[in-house]
């Protein structure tokens, strides 16, 4: 009976970590950005020890900015989702491009856009990733840009978010 015991615990154990997606965040968690892996385990509370750095707090529609996620020393990360959006709305807006070769990341495509989001493609060890973000062609006001960060499968920082970013239309 121990045995059974035994093999039943860790079998949910290995499924648990074979969940733990590691070729990026699934489109069903673009709304509430929790990693879809972690059920039962809440995000890490207080100040999370990741920053997103904007190359510019001002932004034209069609001309991009630069959006790096980073550590602040330590931890490294694993995996992430990161969308721009605007006041209170849940609808990720504009569009990502992965840049750089050193970049483990993709584009998703949260619903209601087309690479409005970014996540990783691999579950190594990361301490920096950079994208470009474009802001929407008729778009005017203030985006912030969030991201759940993964450290590890039972540790996530929910919420990271960067300094506003103000679009104002080219003129």
């Amino acid at each position: 009976m121990r045995m059974l015991t035994s093999l039943v615990i860790l079998s949910v154990l290995f499924a648990a970590q074979v969940a733990a997606l590691p070729s990026g965040a699934p489109v069903s968690s673009c709304t509430s950005m929790a990693p879809f892996h972690i059920p039962f385990i809440f995000g890490q509370q207080g100040v999370a020890p990741f920053s997103i750095v904007l190359s510019s707090e001002q932004a034209s529609p069609r001309s991009p900015i630069t959006v790096t996620l980073k550590t602040n020393g330590v931890p490294a990360f694993k995996g992430y989702l990161i969308q721009a959006r605007s006041g209170n709305s849940i609808k990720p807006i504009g569009t990502f491009t992965v840049a750089g070769e050193s970049n483990t990341g993709k584009t998703i495509n949260c619903p209601g856009g087309v690479m409005n989001a970014v996540t990783h493609t691999s579950r190594t060890d990361k301490t920096s990733e950079t994208f470009l973000w474009t802001p929407p062609a008729n778009f005017k006001g203030q985006v912030v840009m969030m991201a759940t960060v993964v450290v590890k499968y039972n540790e996530y920082y929910k919420g990271v978010q960067s300094k506003l970013i103000t679009v104002r239309k080219k003129g």
